[in-house]
């Protein structure tokens, strides 16, 4: 699903943001502070711009790939029963607020899927 990370990509261009927690929490922060300014009707492009950073973000710090469930929606496998939605997710806090925060569910990963955070090479080692 190239489509999606090259989103994903133009959106942390766009944003200055890297795949990371502090990302994260300011893209909630964006959201809160977008939505207000774009009618309802028009949150679509937003909800898939932030939807495809947020799974870019899970993919790079937790593992998983991009995957089409039976009913043809799309989020983050980590295996066979394990699936992430960060584009419904991303539309429930559009819809509720902080109530449904991208944040928590992101930060909550690890312990409902039992996965570890990928350890990442110290710039220095190659």
């Amino acid at each position: 699903m190239t489509e999606l990370k090259n989103l994903a990509n133009e959106t942390k261009k766009q944003l200055k943001l890297k795949y990371d927690s502090d990302s994260v929490k300011f893209l909630e922060g964006f959201v809160e502070r977008t939505k207000v300014n774009i009618e309802k009707d028009n949150w679509s492009g937003l909800i898939n711009s932030c939807g495809a950073f947020l799974g870019e973000c899970i993919i790079e710090n937790y593992g998983g790939i991009w995957k089409k469930d039976k009913n043809g929606n799309v989020g983050i496998s980590f295996d066979d029963k394990n699936i992430a939605y960060p584009f419904a997710k991303v539309s429930k806090q559009f819809e509720n607020g902080l109530g449904d925060s991208i944040f928590s569910f992101y930060s909550i990963i690890p312990e409902v899927f039992g996965i570890e955070q990928k350890k990442k090479k110290k710039w220095w080692n190659f």
